[in-house]
């Protein structure tokens, strides 16, 4: 998981074309204005325009603000160098997700999971600064648009594209001071999960296709050796196999770990607030034949892991929190 991720360009209404001529910045709204207008050549959606058959009078008009903002070289003309930035812009964003969605583009395959990107971008342009945020409306799009994810079952590629936009969200989550001791053994207090902490229920084996379940060198946690080979084109479907997954960060990397029913639940008493007696309470109800050594395993091993703290987590990006 890389550390961060340098800066996105924002995309511009429709302004006003200036008057003819090369654009000035001799003044501060002069400025603004020919930000403004770069800002709305560079981001416009590509499209036909951008090939050998694009329609003259397009061309003709983005040839006319490329000259508001270019001299011509000695071998390009305006129109030219400023389809450098446009082309570069829209490469620098398919190549982004790719980084962020590395399973998903293995299970689509390349052509297919580009042109998904290239729909979700025109439906949802950058709306943040970061290059980071740019997949968070990923999973929504693909509920919105089902047919993107032929020949494979929707449930799938939507349960891949929440488990690694969940990845990048525990990446860059904060941690909260951790709880004192005598606030973590006090079967009154209200523990929360650190907002890095995040459990998925999902329906699909999807560690199948991340780079690191790939990797013989580097197995992910709680995931079952010997996985069978990734289906080809014509084989049958893909069967769905549930599992509940928590990830959670250590240091600057982010892990899952696959979780039995009864550790899901108990875990999950405390994402919005829970005292351990009565998170143990509500599993007793649902799981009456469960030792209490097992209660005792995982808060021990949750504990050690940081997983608690005293503090409410904010709602912001914890939309991939969400098990349903």
């Amino acid at each position: 998981m890389k550390h961060k991720k340098p800066i996105a360009s924002l995309p511009s209404t429709a302004r006003p074309i200036p008057k003819a001529g090369l654009a000035k910045a001799d003044s501060v709204e002069g400025l603004r204005e020919l930000q403004r207008l770069f800002l709305s050549c560079i981001t416009r959606p590509p499209g036909p325009e951008d090939r050998a058959q694009a329609k003259d009078d397009r061309r003709d008009e983005m040839a006319s603000l490329a000259s508001r903002l270019f001299r011509p070289s000695t071998k390009q003309s305006p129109f030219d160098r400023l389809e450098i930035y446009h082309r570069q812009y829209w490469l620098r964003l398919r190549e982004a997700l790719s980084e962020d969605f590395p399973g998903l583009e293995t299970l689509l395959g390349s052509e297919r999971f580009h042109g998904l990107l290239q729909a979700y971008l025109l439906r949802y342009p950058p709306t943040s600064p970061m290059l980071r945020d740019l997949g968070s409306r990923l999973p929504r799009f693909l509920r919105e648009e089902p047919d993107r994810t032929a020949p494979y079952p929707r449930r799938l590629v939507l349960d891949l594209a929440r488990f690694e936009w969940a990845k990048i969200v525990a990446f860059y989550a904060p941690e909260h001071p951790l709880p004192r001791k005598e606030e973590g053994t006090t079967p009154e207090t209200s523990l929360f999960l650190q907002p890095h902490v995040l459990l998925l229920d999902l329906r699909y084996p999807v560690e199948r296709w991340t780079p690191e379940s790939r990797s013989p060198s580097a197995p992910a946690e709680g995931a079952p050796a010997g996985l069978p080979p990734l289906p080809k084109s014509g084989q049958a479907p893909i069967p769905p196999d549930p599992r509940r997954i928590v990830l959670h960060r250590q240091g600057q990397t982010v892990y899952h770990k696959i979780l039995p029913r009864e550790a899901f639940f108990l875990l999950r008493s405390f994402a919005k607030g829970s005292s351990l007696l009565q998170a143990c309470a509500r599993t007793g109800e649902k799981f009456p034949d469960l030792p209490p050594d097992r209660y005792r395993e995982w808060f021990q091993e949750w504990a050690s892991l940081g997983w608690w703290t005293t503090q409410p987590r904010s709602r912001s990006r914890s939309a991939a929190s969400k098990s349903s």
